[in-house]
């Protein structure tokens, strides 16, 4: 809302004009007799309204309005205000439905055993001790993923039984080969040296403000630190899991998503069908910060789905959720001020290096814009001499990288070739 206010208001207001346009002609009336509220549009003068969702299609024909009108502040009637938490006496309850309470009929759960290494792959398994545990039905490989690793699952093997604990069982009996592969060598310990050693030396300049190197060199005093930030895992309160149930030419999911079109389209890319035969159920998400907007889980749901013929939840377990997290990125800092006499800031240089949300889609080392105004590109101090760089540095992992957000603790998991992709 900080930076997208404005914009949403006339994306709003925009909206409701070609919305308000599409009744008027259906009607043939004027849009000007025309108002929109409580979900509808409505003609005062003949009593007649017609819900946005029976006007959307339509709506969508027009040509975008030019000008756009928005509305008084006097008629934002929610902008401001409280609004009731309408799932609150749900959650109070017991009775709101999260994605680990979607139950079908004849549904089966899976638990993975994934690749310990982002971009790593079994080259072998051997399966015959966890089909022999009680209520294993099947144990099923699962495709690599292929770099850029984006929000592609993980692969691995999937043990699918009647039930979570069988299943979990099943998996610890799994006998597994890994290959590495490219990020095999990967040491978080190795790495902070490696993001260290790069603010050491000039970056890209990506912001300058004044004469920093002059500045520096009259200041009558220097400070100087440098901040080093782990990876750092979402850990929402409901692990990840979703429910696939495959059709033959169609697929229906029910998942804890924050992203339904993202997991439709993924999941109809997998499984080879045009979205439209694809159907997500939302349910509560349990918390999401960000990492329930990626599509994984819910595609390695709907896989399993169609391999075993049945319905599939697929549920993470904390140790999955905390070792194969999308973390926000693990990020080394330099800070540098110059200080006049009285201590006033005359100088300010500010280095970055981390791997770049960027990198979850290519072969990038250095940030974007969007992720450097957050605090670098933006300082918020009437500062004479500012100069902002960027470092470079390469990914080893899956992740999402962003500045937001990084000043949290700096909490410290199993942080050996785990995927770094957070920033929610």
């Amino acid at each position: 809302m900080r930076g997208f206010y404005d914009a949403l208001r006339k994306l709003g207001a925009c909206a409701r004009m070609m919305l308000i346009a599409a009744a008027a002609k259906q009607w043939k009336v004027a849009p000007n007799t025309c108002v929109a509220h409580d979900h509808a549009v409505h003609h005062e003068a003949s009593g007649r309204s017609l819900g946005f969702g029976e006007l959307a299609i339509a709506a969508s024909k027009l040509p975008v309005p030019k000008d756009i009108l928005l509305r008084p502040k006097a008629e934002l009637l929610h902008v401001g205000k409280e609004l009731p938490l309408l799932d609150g006496p749900a959650i109070v309850s017991g009775s709101a439905a999260f994605g680990a309470d979607i139950v079908l009929p004849g549904m089966r759960t899976a638990i993975i055993a994934r690749p310990p290494v982002v971009g790593g792959r079994a080259t072998a398994h051997d399966a015959t001790q966890a089909l022999a545990v009680p209520g294993v039905r099947a144990v099923v490989p699962l495709p690599a993923p292929t770099p850029p690793f984006a929000f592609q699952p993980l692969g691995g093997i999937a043990v699918v039984a009647d039930d979570t604990w069988s299943a979990m069982r099943g998996r610890a009996q799994l006998e597994i080969t890994w290959a590495a592969g490219d990020n095999g060598e990967y040491d978080s310990e190795t790495y902070r040296k490696t993001l260290l050693a790069a603010v050491g030396l000039p970056g890209v300049i990506v912001r300058q403000v004044g004469d920093v190197g002059a500045a520096m060199a009259g200041a009558a005093k220097q400070v100087e630190a440098v901040y080093h930030v782990p990876h750092l895992a979402h850990a929402t309160m409901e692990p990840p899991v979703a429910v696939a149930e495959f059709h033959g030419q169609s697929c229906e999911v029910w998942a804890s998503t924050q992203n339904p079109q993202a997991s439709r389209s993924s999941v109809a890319k997998a499984l080879g069908l045009d979205e439209e035969n694809v159907t997500v159920h939302v349910t509560l998400l349990g918390g999401g910060f960000g990492r329930k907007s990626k599509p994984d889980y819910v595609v390695e749901a709907a896989l399993l789905a169609k391999a075993t013929g049945a319905p599939v939840r697929v549920q993470w377990t904390r140790e999955d959720d905390i070792q194969h997290d999308y973390y926000h990125t693990v990020s080394t800092q330099r800070l540098v001020a110059g200080l006049d006499a009285e201590g006033k800031v005359v100088a300010w240089e500010h280095r970055t290096a981390y791997p770049p949300i960027g990198s979850t889609f290519s072969d990038t080392g250095l940030s974007a814009p969007g992720e450097l105004q957050q605090g670098v590109l933006d300082v918020p101090l009437a500062i004479a001499n500012v100069r902002a760089e960027n470092c470079e540095a390469r990914s080893h992992t899956d992740r999402l990288a962003a500045l937001g957000g990084q000043h949290l603790s700096c909490v410290r998991g199993p942080e050996l070739h785990r995927r770094d992709r957070g920033g929610a």
